[in-house]
């Protein structure tokens, strides 16, 4: 059976999944466990060797989607209890690197801030929900990172691993299609707002992150499939779709962040091709951004031109709002003035959204932004911990002269945004960052061992 028909296959059971968990949507719960325990197997029986963690990992970052659309809010967090479990389970099969010191760290950060809110607020409030709720998805990045950190992979390998989410954001794509109510074109004709209805009724903002890496994902797919032409249209149309309804959810975060992946990823592939390739490329890039432009138009003339206000930061009626982020910037003013007033400890993982904006619009409002989060929150310690997560993957890629990573600006880029927008809502930001951290090297007649040894590569 050729590589092309699996690739089929792997597509067609995933729609067809699509169609099961729609009409079912309680098989999510018998799902995630025998995924877990599958993945466990899977594991243990090939000893990690080729890195199957990785690949669960991966997939997990769509599973998790999937589950947390049709679980009704049960067990929301169990995609980042799943990265840390396949996280720790890999351990045991690859060793941790003693460059990932920083990630060890950044833990020990975090236990001043969980301190404070369980020595204050152990009587008044469900303190382990709130710390799990906030500090979960800091702590998959961390296990992620742990095992990934200086692993070493060919380009090929990754990319191959990065095509296993082909399969469940495919499932995610026709949810979100199958939801659509009839009335949907009177719902997105008339408003500029974040559409649930056009989001498969879940978060429009979560939908449109993971919608926006499907466009990515579904780009390096096209982009890498040289053997079967048919099924390198395939990808592209699919592409065209994950673009269309990404731009329809009306939440900006996503694609805006797949724009700016996409332009980093195209920059850092067309510096490494020799000139003659280049040209190639060119032509390529030029029928993407073709497809862009019909896909734009397309959802422009769909949604009454209300596609083109949202992007420009107007109501329906064509007047420029007032705020640009969706009032998400007044809480991440009233972060900052609670990391002055709380510059060395912040107010505890978990307490900002209690004690905010008291009496204002913003009071109860959980933070949208991880930085500003990590500031408010853990004060001096949540400033370390950002600064070690931004610079210990640039210091290890120039260090390591890992310029054969053609993804790792834009894997940071998407953590980078994603927090900024979506927090750490989902695991999705997690394992893409992780992604970032690990050794890209391309197959040549040396053995593994000697590459280990000497891992310069040059541009």
């Amino acid at each position: 059976m050729n590589q092309s028909l699996n690739t089929y296959l792997y597509l067609l059971f995933h729609l067809f999944m699509a169609f099961v968990i729609h009409n079912f949507s309680s098989v999510v719960f018998l799902l995630m466990p025998l995924y877990l325990l599958l993945g466990t197997i899977w594991v243990i029986r090939n000893k990690d060797q080729n890195f199957e963690v990785l690949s669960l990992l991966i997939y997990t970052i769509g599973f998790e989607m999937i589950f947390r659309m049709k679980s009704d809010g049960a067990f929301f967090d169990i995609g980042k209890y799943a990265v840390i479990y396949f996280s720790i389970l890999g351990f045991g099969f690859k060793k941790i690197s003693l460059k990932a010191w920083p990630y060890f760290l950044i833990l020990i950060l975090f236990v001043p801030g969980i301190y404070l809110t369980v020595n204050t607020f152990f009587f008044q409030i469900d303190v382990r929900k709130k710390i799990l709720f906030n500090l979960l998805g800091p702590f998959s990045l961390v296990a992620a990172s742990l095992y990934c950190y200086g692993k070493f992979i060919t380009l090929e390998d990754l990319i191959k691993r990065l095509k296993i989410l082909t399969g469940p954001l495919l499932t995610i794509l026709f949810l979100v299609i199958l939801y659509t109510p009839s009335d949907f074109k009177q719902l997105i004709q008339y408003n500029t707002s974040s559409n649930f209805a056009a989001s498969g009724g879940f978060g429009p903002n979560q939908i449109s992150t993971i919608l926006g890496l499907g466009c990515f994902v579904y780009y390096v797919a096209f982009l890498t499939e040289v053997k079967d032409k048919i099924l390198k249209y395939v990808f592209l149309g699919i592409f065209a779709i994950f673009l269309y309804r990404g731009l329809l959810t009306f939440s900006r975060g996503g694609m805006i962040t797949f724009f700016v992946m996409f332009t980093f990823f195209n920059f850092k592939v067309f510096k490494i091709l020799n000139n003659k390739a280049r040209t190639n490329y060119l032509l390529v890039l030029f029928g993407l951004i073709v497809t862009l432009t019909i896909v734009w138009i397309y959802a422009s003339v769909s949604t009454n031109g209300m596609i083109v206000n949202r992007y420009s930061n107007k109501d329906a009626a064509g007047r420029l709002k007032e705020s640009s982020m969706s009032g998400r910037e007044d809480i991440m003013s009233n972060d900052f003035d609670l990391f002055i007033e709380n510059p060395v400890f912040g107010v505890g993982p978990g307490i900002g959204g209690m004690i905010r904006g008291e009496g204002s619009v913003t009071m109860g409002a959980q933070a949208h932004s991880e930085p500003t989060r990590l500031l408010s929150e853990h004060g001096v310690f949540g400033l370390f911990i950002l600064l070690f997560l931004i610079f210990v993957p640039i210091i290890k890629y120039y260090r390591d002269r890992n310029f054969y990573h053609i993804f790792f600006f834009s894997f940071l880029i998407f953590w980078g945004l994603t927090i900024n927008h979506a927090a750490t809502r989902i695991v999705a930001s997690s394992v893409v960052y992780a992604l970032a951290l690990l050794n890209i090297y391309l197959p040549t007649n040396t053995n593994s061992e000697s590459i280990e040894q000497n891992p310069v590569h040059r541009e």
